[in-house]
């Protein structure tokens, strides 16, 4: 499948609600968030009526499209949904966060670090094989850049078009939205395309592929000489001398045309170039 145009659900008449915002509004408070953190808005001349605020219960984030009241959660091969951290939306599969917090006042912090520390800027043109959110994917569009990002899972894909925070995404003409997984298409991608990659694929017992010789060469090919890698890699070394799958990922990136920069433990990533 190509770029996808679908759109957000944003600022189609829907109103987004936490536990946190619902009281306020029931408390009679002026003031409240109608976007999950994006905005806070006075809200004292809004008619809740006909919205069970009541309803809205433990750390879910809600949405009400003008007839219904649901959790923006769903079941597809697991449990998918967002809840909220440091005032931002955050994707959970099965109680996982996927979204590295620690160190960080946000998320949408590690986003921006991650772009600022490959200097992504006008003149690039980036890969983000997984779009999850789109958190890094939007901070490298903001930065200047055009954007191609990959997202095979329809549950995370609909969860970012219902999240605020991920419109942008849908909306900028800088962004293209791949609905395929990262190795089908960067095995099709022209050559020498993308002077910037970041790599933040799900835990290795989930996609062993987006970990291997194979795919780190299928990224070289694609990249022009000097691209910049980001590869998250997470706390994936070994403390009980049995196999150590960060050496083994370090291994083949070197041996698949690419440079180690720094090992950042910051980011829990690779940071790489291509020879």
């Amino acid at each position: 499948m190509g770029a996808g145009t679908d759109k957000s659900h944003f600022k189609k008449g829907v109103l987004y609600f936490t536990r946190e915002s619902a009281k306020a509004i029931e408390g009679g408070e002026k003031e409240a968030s109608l976007d999950l953190g994006l905005t806070v808005s006075d809200v004292s001349g809004i008619d809740f009526s006909k919205i069970p605020l009541g309803d809205v219960l433990g750390d879910f984030a809600y949405a009400w499209d003008g007839r219904e009241l649901f959790k923006l959660a769903v079941f597809d091969d697991g449990f998918y949904r967002l809840r909220m951290f440091s005032g931002v939306p955050i994707l959970e599969i099965d109680g996982l966060r996927m979204h590295l917090v620690r160190d960080f006042n946000t998320p949408l912090d590690y986003s921006r670090g991650i772009v600022e520390r490959l200097g992504i800027g006008k003149a690039d043109r980036v890969l983000d094989t997984c779009m999850g959110l789109g958190y890094t994917a939007l901070a490298a569009g903001k930065a200047g850049a055009r954007v191609d990002t990959c997202e095979i899972s329809r549950a995370v894909y609909e969860l970012a078009r219902w999240n605020p925070h991920s419109a942008g995404l849908f909306s900028g003409k800088n962004y293209s939205i791949h609905r395929e997984d990262a190795l089908g298409y960067v095995m099709k991608a022209r050559g020498q395309a993308y002077t910037a990659i970041i790599h933040d694929p799900p835990r290795f017992s989930k996609a062993p592929l987006l970990y291997s010789g194979e795919f780190y060469k299928a990224l070289a090919r694609v990249s022009k000489k000097g691209c910049r890698l980001f590869h998250y890699t997470g706390a994936l070394g070994s403390k009980s001398g049995k196999r150590d799958i960060k050496a083994e990922v370090s291994g083949r990136i070197a041996g698949a045309g690419w440079k180690i920069i720094e090992d950042s433990g910051l980011y829990q990533g690779i940071f790489c170039l291509k020879k």
